[in-house]
């Protein structure tokens, strides 16, 4: 980054914490020397001083080959050095929505100047005021989102809703479903229109049109996969998934090793009494951690079709591609 653009980027970075901070925020380069060139090539550091307060601004040199995990790596080596401040914050000129996305479900503080800050050891959470009456439409839907959705597609919203309804419904709070509806509308995949003080959503285009208008705003619903004893795992929580459910929807032969799919919490009351198995054995499954919670639009014992569909359309696997267009041909819209 040429100094001209990091001068003009600590600018909009200063006035804009500053702002949303309502305390006075700086500014000042800083030495990073003892990183390896392949760090300094990636990134530059500088000092932030918020109040009375210090932070490491590790400053994004090019979002375009960015990835959070390696972020993660990289960070363990760059704090070495910085003793003297109590924390960091991500800088970057600019970020597509799905990589802060990713950067908020691992709590990794950044600032996006004019655009969001999400930095939860300041106590903030802010997105950006410019377009605070109009919401801002987003390349990848939150699983929030998605999962008001997928309840729309398998017939769980007859007719209009609220947010509080809807929270009810699908077990997340009223303000998440109110986060929800405005995704909605930013992406125009529904109606949302107000009744008095409360807003409604609908789906006035009907299933079949939602399919393909979502499709693209959708999400892998699939976290994470470990594998552990199938005898561990009990008869109620057994929603198959994957190739296992393809396989009872198609042509398609099932692995000999099945397939199942837990939600985060699901998952969390019993990830302490279970072994994780690295390879497949005899009696091994595997279990997909979904980011949420698939019991919600499971029938028959299995995953939805929409959302079966979500986590095996990147497979480069001729056989799951036929079985998934077959399936998908044999959907009752009705």
């Amino acid at each position: 980054m040429l100094l001209s653009d990091m001068e003009k980027l600590a600018n909009q970075f200063v006035k804009y914490v500053s702002e949303v901070a309502g305390q006075p925020a700086t500014w000042r380069p800083r030495a990073s020397e003892h990183l390896p060139l392949y760090l300094t090539q990636q990134y530059t550091q500088c000092e932030i001083t918020i109040g009375r307060r210090s932070f490491l601004g590790i400053l994004l040199a090019d979002s375009a080959s960015f990835r959070p995990a390696t972020f993660e790596k990289h960070l363990r080596q760059i704090m070495v050095g910085a003793t003297d401040v109590e924390g960091y914050c991500l800088v970057a000129e600019a970020l597509p929505a799905y990589l802060r996305q990713r950067l908020v479900e691992r709590k990794i503080p950044f600032v996006v100047p004019g655009q969001q800050l999400y930095w939860p050891e300041l106590g903030l959470a802010v997105q950006a005021r410019k377009k605070k009456q109009t919401p801002v439409a987003v390349a990848i839907v939150s699983p929030a989102t998605q999962a008001v959705l997928i309840c729309a597609l398998t017939g769980g919203i007859p007719a209009p809703i609220t947010p509080k309804s809807l929270a009810e419904k699908l077990g997340y709070t009223t303000m998440t479903m109110t986060r929800a509806l405005d995704e909605i509308e930013a992406n125009a995949l529904g109606q949302v229109e107000r009744n008095g003080r409360e807003r409604l959503l609908n789906f006035p285009a009907g299933r079949r049109a939602l399919w393909p208008a979502a499709l693209p705003y959708l999400r892998n619903p699939v976290r994470e996969t470990v594998r552990i004893r199938e005898s561990q795992l009990l008869l109620k929580l057994r929603i198959q998934a994957g190739e296992t459910a393809l396989g009872g929807l198609s042509m398609l032969v099932p692995p000999k090793e099945p397939v199942y799919a837990l939600g985060a919490q699901a998952w969390k009351k019993i990830a302490s009494r279970v072994e994780q198995i690295p390879v497949e054995d005899t009696g091994t499954c595997r279990v997909q951690l979904w980011c949420y919670p698939p019991e919600l639009f499971a029938r028959d014992g299995q995953v939805d079709c929409f959302s079966l569909y979500l986590s095996l359309r990147a497979e480069e696997d001729a056989r799951v591609e036929a079985a998934l267009e077959e399936m998908m041909e044999k959907m009752a819209w009705s």
